[in-house]
């Protein structure tokens, strides 16, 4: 996992291995947090405990979004909470991008496919730098 930052601030993190078992990327220890990242990765003939999740109030007033390329690659242009330009990263197939805060743009390197996850709900909410 790479993070990256902006003046101190953690803009996003990327994800382009996994590592045994289940690892969160994302934890309690940012307090704007609300897209929580997990990779899995188990053996064949693992067992995964059936579980739910108990009701439990929660509120973001911040959007966070995770770019999961599935096929192509993209170049991702990121900026700070002040929409200035710090730096732009490289996402390829099988790699997930985690929009903390600050904002993005993208450049489409290869025809793609990007899932795009974000907390919701959903508010018409954009504002173009």
């Amino acid at each position: 996992m790479k993070k990256y930052y902006y003046k101190k601030k953690l803009i996003g993190l990327k994800i382009s291995k996994f590592p045994k078992g289940s690892i969160p990327h994302t934890g309690s220890k940012e307090a704007q947090e609300a897209v929580g990242v997990l990779t899995l990765k188990y053996k064949k003939g693992s067992y995964l405990k059936a579980h739910v999740h108990k009701d439990v109030y929660r509120v973001t007033d911040h959007l966070q979004e995770a770019f999961i390329v599935r096929r192509g690659k993209v170049r991702i242009d990121l900026y700070g909470p002040d929409k200035v330009f710090f730096k732009y990263i490289y996402l390829n197939e099988g790699e997930l991008f985690l929009a903390l805060d600050g904002g993005h743009a993208f450049h489409i390197l290869k025809d793609c496919e990007i899932f795009e996850i974000k907390n919701g709900p959903y508010k018409a909410d954009k504002v173009f730098i």
